[in-house]
């Protein structure tokens, strides 16, 4: 019964107060064995997860247990039981991890490091234990340089240990992995990340019966890696498997599915997949609120990845529900000068604008200007979020004018703090370029967007979607300006990209009909052909019967047969 998923408080309560009165009847060797079997059935006892506490106890219920915990702890100590102290300060830390209480997980784990260093009978599982949960306090902290160096001095210890002890410890070495990939991650190291996320899935599938929930786990995580490199497809790939493994297990922890599915759909979102998209977060959003309270958090952030998709597919009065949502229950669970928030007020800015209430919009967006600033530096990426937003908005209004002005501050703040390859310097550049074309000023639009090309080659992978909207504006002037032969491999260069992302999308066909027309002015006819046919084979799938779109690449494809049999 205690070591059920019910009755936790109840369960810790009563096993505390036994020994409590054991205490009192008992010797003191007789106390330790006690305390030995009581930390062993805590350790049992012990929620993995936020989701799982919520479920079964409310955070000050919790947090009350910790100074029992602790008690019991220093009884440890008092016996020189090092080996029930080490136990009763994991239980302690963990509770406080768990449940965030900063200050606390950072004394406790601390604690928990010097109890393992004392003892004389601590093992290598106790140390790494001990340096893995020193390195999450250290997350909490946000102090990432020493979060690295736990998490990297956990590993070396577990790389000297034998293979047989290897095997042993497995449950903590994939968590050692999994953190260290994550610290990677967060600093852009993504071939280090994902050298990690591959050992861990190759250690745990040693026994995949076993842990089918932690291959799951690892194989989103790998995902998000590849999601944060730009490497799209490979993410989808990976999420897919993850899926695939969460339906193998009818006991998946349905909020951890509900949270593949939300990314894998998000990274369809980002993958302009939207059709794909829609169904995987509508399910993933409905199983988060029926898991969840309604004003949890992850529950606002998958309304907004939804309000996003929905917007992106024009349906714009349910993006705008579904933001204003996202956005109410952001403020129930943040203060308004909360960094977070910011998220949230861009995606309802958006819809904002894209149902023409720019003022609306524009208004949102200074609001938050000024929180953001009252929070500088730690809020400076944001910051320069906002202003590139309301840049959009003036753009929309006309007042290019404002528009450039709020674009080259942006641009200043950003090339302050960040490198200069960085992709959010690429994307004001591209804004910039956008204000001067709508200006007249091609030529300085070209420079800045050729400046924009320059940063996404330095930061992304050669075939990042973000790539396609700069090829096309710089081929279109290219052509205009009679270079076909640049012309042709912007062109080009922009097709290959797209066809990775959604080969039957109208983007797709686009860039064919633009190599096409680039082939036929090089004279190139055969190569003209064939990109015009496949442009016109892709318009004819997605567009009705005599579409505009259409009709376009059959004249340009005629022009060609005219040229080429002279009739």
């Amino acid at each position: 019964v205690f070591e059920s998923n019910e009755g936790y408080v109840f369960s810790l309560h009563h096993l505390v107060q036994s020994t409590v009165l054991e205490r009192l009847m008992c010797q003191p060797h007789q106390l330790s064995h006690k305390l030995s079997s009581l930390s062993h059935s805590l350790l049992c006892l012990l929620p993995h997860s936020e989701a799982e506490i919520q479920r079964s106890l409310t955070e000050d219920q919790f947090m009350s247990l910790l100074p029992h915990v602790y008690s019991l702890a220093e009884k440890a100590v008092w016996l020189r039981d090092d080996e029930s102290c080490v136990s009763f300060v994991k239980v302690a830390c963990s509770i406080a991890l768990i449940s965030q209480h900063v200050d606390v997980a950072a004394f406790l784990c601390t604690e928990q490091l010097k109890a393992v260093e004392m003892s004389t009978k601590a093992s290598n599982f106790r140390r790494v234990e001990a340096l893995h949960c020193m390195g999450r306090a250290c997350q909490l902290h946000v102090d990432p340089q020493a979060a690295h160096m736990h998490f990297s001095n956990a590993m070396q210890v577990i790389k000297r240990c034998g293979e047989h002890e290897k095997r042993a410890m497995t449950d903590i070495y994939s968590l050692v992995l999994e953190s260290l990939a994550g610290c990677y991650e967060s600093q852009q190291m993504f071939m280090e990340s994902e050298s990690c996320h591959l050992e861990n899935l190759s250690l745990l599938k040693e026994k995949p019966q076993e842990n089918r929930h932690e291959i799951a786990t690892t194989l989103h995580n790998l995902a998000t890696n590849y999601f944060s490199s730009g490497e799209l497809q490979k993410a989808i790939e990976m999420f897919e498997q993850g899926m695939e493994m969460w339906a193998s297990d009818s006991s998946s922890d349905p909020l951890r599915v509900s949270t593949t599915m939300v990314c894998m759909g998000w990274c369809l979102v980002q993958s302009c997949q939207y059709e794909r998209a829609l169904p995987l977060l509508l399910k993933g959003v409905a199983i988060k609120k029926e898991c969840l309270p309604y004003e949890h958090f992850d529950v606002a952030n998958s309304l907004r990845m939804l309000s996003t998709c929905c917007e992106m597919m024009g349906e714009v009065n349910k993006a705008m529900r579904l933001a204003e949502e996202a956005h109410f229950i952001a403020l129930s669970r943040l203060p308004r000068n909360h960094a977070d928030i910011v998220v949230f007020v861009q995606q309802l800015a958006a819809c904002k604008r894209k149902t023409g209430n720019l003022d609306e919009a524009i208004q949102l967006i200074q609001q938050c200007i000024p929180i953001q600033k009252s929070n500088l530096p730690a809020s400076r990426r944001n910051l320069c979020t906002l202003l590139n937003n309301l840049g959009l908005c003036y753009q929309d209004k006309g007042m290019f004018r404002e528009a450039m002005r709020t674009w080259e501050d942006c641009l200043v703040a950003r090339r302050s703090f960040l490198p200069p390859d960085h992709p959010d310097i690429g994307d004001t550049l591209w804004n910039l370029g956008a204000a001067c074309q709508k200006r007249g000023d091609i030529v300085a639009a070209s420079e800045r967007w050729r400046e924009c090309l320059s940063v996404r080659e330095r930061c992304l992978p050669s075939h990042h979607p973000y790539f396609t909207d700069v090829l096309e504006v710089l081929g279109d002037i290219a052509y205009t300006r009679e270079q076909y032969g640049e012309a042709l491999q912007l062109h080009r260069r922009r097709c290959d990209i797209l066809m990775t992302v959604n080969p039957k999308s109208s983007d797709v066909a686009t860039a064919y009909h633009s190599t096409g027309i680039c082939y036929f002015k090089l004279s190139q006819l055969d190569e003209a052909e064939h990109a015009l046919s496949q442009a016109l084979k892709i318009k004819t799938e997605i567009y009705s019967a005599g579409d505009d779109r259409i009709a376009t690449t059959e004249r340009s494809l005629h022009v060609v047969w005219q040229r080429k049999f002279g009739q």
